[in-house]
């Protein structure tokens, strides 16, 4: 259920970083349409409440963070979402899905990965730390790939939408 909440989320967040945020208010979520998209990917009907409200948590708590209305923002330079790309990295081909791209203000080219991840109590910022090294060499790859894009210098992401929390490093 939560890979599939993920799913949900992501596709939601593309559409605001396609629209603009007026695609969607945290005043009335399309939950219906979250609960059918989640009944589809196999959700099953007493989980899928509760998941609704997952994604609407983690769409809300976005739109109304700075860095996460920062981020989806439609008018970044080469702004890309879900963007798919395959070529050589490491002496071997792969296919990747960048959740997020784009060049900033400051010229700044960014890969953002979302993390639907959940934390509960204290630690916060060491639970950070961890998803930050567990997803640093996916996200360098990720780099790899792009730097062919443009001299922009790169730098990586994470952020976390049930969190409202974001870890950022350049790429090495």
């Amino acid at each position: 259920t939560a890979r599939h909440v993920g799913t949900v989320v992501h596709r939601e967040l593309q559409q605001v970083a396609r629209h603009g945020s007026a695609y969607h208010t945290a005043d009335t979520p399309p939950r219906r349409r979250w609960r059918l998209e989640l009944a589809e990917l196999g959700v099953p009907e007493p989980l899928r409440t509760a998941a609704v409200e997952r994604v609407a948590e983690a769409v809300a708590r976005t739109l109304a963070d700075q860095r996460g209305r920062w981020l989806l923002d439609p008018a970044h330079r080469e702004s890309r979402s879900e963007l798919a790309l395959t070529g050589r990295a490491d002496g071997e081909i792969v296919r990747v899905v960048v959740d997020r791209s784009f060049v900033d203000e400051a010229g700044n080219r960014w890969i953002v990965d979302y993390k639907t991840s959940r934390h509960e109590g204290a630690g916060l910022e060491e639970f950070l730390d961890r998803e930050q090294e567990r997803y640093r060499p996916q996200l360098e790859r990720y780099a790899r790939l792009l730097r062919r894009l443009g001299p922009e210098p790169v730098r990586l992401g994470l952020y976390f939408p049930l969190l409202s929390a974001w870890r950022e490093w350049p790429a090495g």
